[in-house]
């Protein structure tokens, strides 16, 4: 019936689909909340609930809140009957998983990207991690209402294209027409967003929407990604064709280093991944202490790993070092802020959650620079609830959304 959706609609198909899409928004939910939010009447309402019941679309989920008298029943809808897949393309890892309707994971696996995971060996290994997963759960194409994907920018959205993103470190990344190439494979709606607008997304529908209207979502890693919701509503603008915001060249220092996009002072040259290794394989050549020195033999092949392990053990190079890179991103943050004024910040990505001293000392640096300006305002920061997942699990919810939009 999900996907019967799509298409013309009779008016007694639009209140079905409204219905279920009110409870798979706002469930467990009882019918007098059905009632009361949707403005039916109890009969009307009974009667769709009934409808949505024999199509197996929603289940009983318990007993709710009594108001006086009996509990009422409630109702969620349907999680097995039907499976999402979703799907993180990083320039770190491609990660495919497979969900419910609820968007619990049921299985996952996680490609580590390098010099040979070309698009075409990527897209061979989705492809292959699909049919396995399936498989695995002696279950079929039939059973799937489709395939979203999170990406690096920029992107074609409507071509479903990966256009032209920078430090993969395989060849070839440029014009990927991967949702062309993955329907012919699938006969599936395949959708595509950028991995930070799905990741934003996945976290908001995990509850954050009963509490906060205007949050932001900062993915600091190899790159710097940006995505917001601006009352209630994922922001686009003009950069929705690109699918993505330029968080990483706002420029924190006017005459500062050089960035790979070839201007000066980004905070992608002060607060990225390579930014921090380039600045820690340099001060540790030019003969400053570290731990790293009996830990690494060769000092041009330090890696992040390695820094994030010298930070959590307190190493006074390395930790001197990132606390530096965290005030520049503090700089960017507040200025985000001034700009914003979100209620909430989500600060994902390995450099803020590998290490708890650059996360706190960001957090610190801002809350001094924006209270200054914003005396009254507080904003709420975290590091997300789904952790790696969440570019993944968002994408998989886009394809849910596309059915009952």
């Amino acid at each position: 019936m999900i996907k019967q959706f799509i298409g013309p609609l009779s008016e007694k198909e639009k209140r079905i689909k409204q219905l279920y899409r009110f409870i798979r928004e706002q469930g467990p939910v009882s019918k007098g909340e059905l009632i009361e939010e949707m403005g039916l009447s109890q009969t009307t309402c009974t009667r769709l609930i009934d409808e949505l019941h024999q199509k197996k679309l929603i289940i009983e989920s318990g007993l709710g809140e009594s108001s006086g008298g009996r509990k009422p029943i409630t109702y969620q809808i349907t999680p097995d009957l039907y499976y999402l897949i979703g799907i993180d393309i990083s320039r770190t890892h491609t990660k495919v998983i497979l969900m419910d309707l609820s968007l619990n994971v049921m299985e996952q696996v996680k490609l580590t990207m390098n010099k040979e995971t070309t698009p075409e060996v990527t897209i061979q290994f989705i492809e292959a991690q699909i049919e396995d997963m399936l498989n695995k759960r002696q279950t079929n194409l039939s059973k799937v209402l489709g395939i979203g994907i999170g990406a690096i920018g920029p992107l074609d959205r409507e071509k479903g294209m990966i256009l032209s993103p920078i430090d993969f470190l395989a060849p070839g990344w440029g014009n990927v027409r991967i949702c062309d190439t993955l329907s012919e494979k699938f006969n599936l709606p395949i959708l595509l967003d950028i991995g930070v607008n799905t990741a934003l997304l996945a976290e908001y529908q995990n509850g954050l929407w009963k509490k906060y209207n205007d949050i932001a979502y900062v993915i600091q890693g190899v790159g710097t990604r940006l995505g917001v919701i601006t009352d209630g509503h994922l922001s686009r603008g003009a950069a929705d064709r690109l699918g993505m915001f330029g968080q990483g060249h706002m420029v924190v220092e006017a005459h500062g280093r050089k960035c790979v996009c070839g201007g000066y002072g980004c905070i992608q040259a002060y607060a990225s991944i390579s930014a921090i290794k380039k600045e820690v394989i340099q001060s540790v050549k030019r003969g400053h202490d570290s731990i790293l020195r009996d830990q690494v033999h060769d000092i041009e092949k330090i890696e992040f790993n390695d820094i994030c392990q010298a930070v959590n053990n307190h190493d006074p190079l390395c930790s001197h070092l990132v606390k530096d890179a965290a005030y520049y991103d503090a700089i960017s943050l507040s200025n985000l802020i001034n700009v914003l004024l979100p209620e909430m910040m989500i600060l994902a990505g390995p450099v803020y959650t590998e290490m708890d001293l650059f996360y706190e000392t960001v957090i610190k640096a801002t809350k001094e620079r924006y209270s200054v300006i914003y005396p009254g305002h507080k904003i709420e920061f975290n590091r997300g609830i789904l952790g790696e997942n969440a570019v993944a699990i968002g994408a998989g919810s886009i394809v849910f959304d596309y059915y009952l939009k």
